[in-house]
């Protein structure tokens, strides 16, 4: 994977042959860019909202979806995605029909194709997502691991911590709901990239206020169970940043 920027996709047609045509094309892709793709193919909606009933946390970053499938149809089956609430999944719909466009404005696609897919015209919008997605700050976060460079969700960061007694300088560990991710940086540098809801509550810890599940008289207890300090100075400023935060989601939601 070198230094390049893995970007998971799904595909949702039950045509067969719109299959064949996109792993013709998206391996063409990766050969022109700095993007590999990792794709999974479905069939219908349904097997689709299955897939993303399994994982633990939302699992793609791009979706091709065909308008017309059997079944539930591409607009219903992205807003039963967009309510899990899956808001930063970008979509592009595929349709052979224009005027069913109109309808998906709703549930904000990115974009969507005419069939037959013509070639340059899937390049060109496949470029322009992922380079928006690249440089989508407040969303993603592009890290670099041993493994090379990887886009993550910031809505999936649970904290970021400075790794102590590390014999390199300048370690940190990003913990996610799925797996910790070990990079080189510090806790200034991310701070400054992450707005709210991330917050500084030590000098070597960031939380995710959205991650909090409780406090205690000294620390804060995330959703995955782990406990970090609230520096003293702190304390304060903290639990009312995060009593804001609530309210803010409250009224969203309501």
């Amino acid at each position: 994977m070198g230094g390049m920027t893995l970007l998971h996709i799904a595909v949702c047609d039950d045509e067969e042959k719109e299959h064949e045509l996109l792993k013709e094309y998206l391996p063409r892709l990766m050969q022109s860019t700095a993007y590999p793709f990792e794709t999974q193919y479905f069939t219908c909606g349904e097997e689709l909202l299955h897939y993303y009933n399994q994982q633990s946390s939302y699992p793609f970053h791009i979706l091709l979806m065909d308008i017309e499938l059997r079944g539930l149809n591409g607009i219903e089956v992205a807003k039963k995605i967009r309510a899990l609430p899956d808001r930063e999944v970008q979509i592009i719909f595929l349709t052979n029909y224009p005027q069913y466009v109109m309808n998906s404005f709703d549930v904000q696609p990115f974009h969507y194709l005419i069939k037959p897919v013509d070639y340059e015209c899937f390049e060109a919008k496949i470029i322009k997502l992922c380079n928006y997605i690249i440089s989508s700050v407040n969303r993603f976060l592009m890290i670099k691991t041993e493994d090379g460079h990887m886009v993550i969700r910031t809505s999936d960061i649970i904290a970021i911590v400075k790794i102590k007694h590390s014999l390199a300088k300048n370690r940190l560990k990003i913990i996610t709901s799925m797996q910790h991710y070990i990079i080189s940086g510090t806790i200034s540098e991310y701070i400054s990239k992450l707005n709210r809801p991330f917050m500084l509550i030590h000098r070597s810890v960031i939380v995710n206020l959205e991650h909090v599940h409780k406090f205690t008289a000294t620390s804060v207890v995330m959703t995955n169970q782990e406990q970090f300090p609230i520096g003293r100075t702190q304390a304060k400023e903290v639990k009312e940043a995060y009593a804001y935060y609530m309210i803010a989601q409250f009224k969203e939601r309501g």
